[in-house]
């Protein structure tokens, strides 16, 4: 009760300060977040605590409504948080096995991007933690351990994200492509080394701009990863990761940098650089996320299709 006074004291004391979130809350992308790091309580415990500090209509244990918020926040817990910690946060099944959801009501998808790729089984672990071990991804446990906690509110203003539906637009895709989310994309029937597959998406789909699959966006990997889990469950596929210099600096065909940790690479990936591991495929053994491979291995590829 002392440490919930306190908190509730700052709480008070900065209201009309003007900035974005009360102390003890850090302004982390578009949320506020405290994390508790000395408490430890059972997730129920922890959720009652978040709600005490931001009002029952506003705090709560922290929710992510975006791949893009949670990858933003693994990123700050990786420089912020204490080592080989696991924090609580608003993710429980309800009633049946694996049907995961926030606190506030909306369905958290296993896999791509909030889960660790080990999550998934019937083990009476009902509540998720951001877990160390696996770039702060989330993992399950049992509801009762001790754990830290993360909490949440929103910035002054915001209120709660309503989270509006966007309508999905029908693309004119090319014979033999599928569309997934916003784009058309070609799947191979056939396996290939990784520069086989890259010069397959170049020359075979000029006319559409073709290249070896390199996401926009963390929603566009997300969605890719689930329909690999849907359509194409026992084949894993080349993308157009790859470290191109030996340097364990990992880039897109596109160009862009691709990050480590969260949303992308499986637990512990890449792993391999000694090996000569220097391409980049999305692994039916890791549910689909990114894992390092031998580039002259072969597999099954995706070409983007950027125009049709």
């Amino acid at each position: 009760m002392e440490r919930l006074a306190t908190t509730l004291f700052f709480l008070l004391l900065a209201a009309a300060s003007g900035r974005a979130c009360n102390a003890p809350f850090q302004e982390v992308g578009d949320s506020c977040y405290y994390i508790e790091t000395e408490l430890k309580l059972g997730w129920s415990e922890a959720r009652a605590f978040c709600q005490s500090m931001g009002g029952y209509e506003l705090g709560d244990l922290a929710v992510f409504s975006s791949c893009d918020a949670f990858t933003v926040f693994t990123g700050y817990l990786a420089f912020n948080a204490p080592a080989d910690s696991a924090f609580w946060v608003g993710a429980h099944t309800e009633f049946i096995v694996n049907n995961w959801r926030w606190v506030d009501g909306t369905v958290l998808s296993t896999g791509v991007p909030f889960f660790a790729y080990r999550e998934g089984d019937d083990n009476e672990q009902d509540c998720a933690a951001m877990d160390s071990s696996s770039f702060f991804q989330l993992a399950d446990f049992a509801c009762e351990e001790q754990k830290p906690f993360v909490c949440q509110v929103p910035k002054h203003g915001h209120g709660r994200d309503t989270r509006e539906a966007v309508r999905p637009v029908t693309l004119d895709c090319p014979a033999d492509s599928v569309q997934v989310g916003e784009f058309c994309y070609w799947f191979s029937d056939i396996i290939k080394t990784w520069d086989e597959a890259e010069y397959h998406c170049r020359n075979n789909f000029q006319v559409n701009l073709g290249e070896l699959f390199s996401p926009a966006s963390c929603e566009e990997f997300t969605k890719m990863a689930h329909h690999l889990e849907v359509a194409e469950r026992d084949k894993s596929h080349w993308v157009g990761a790859a470290d191109a210099t030996g340097d364990q600096e990992w880039y897109w065909v596109s160009g862009d940098p691709v990050s480590g940790g969260a949303p992308f690479w499986a637990t512990n990936e890449p792993d391999d650089h000694y090996n000569s591991n220097y391409c980049g495929f999305m692994s039916s053994y890791r549910r689909f996320y990114l894992a390092d491979e031998r580039c002259t291995s072969s597999h099954y590829f995706i070409c983007k299709l950027h125009t049709v």
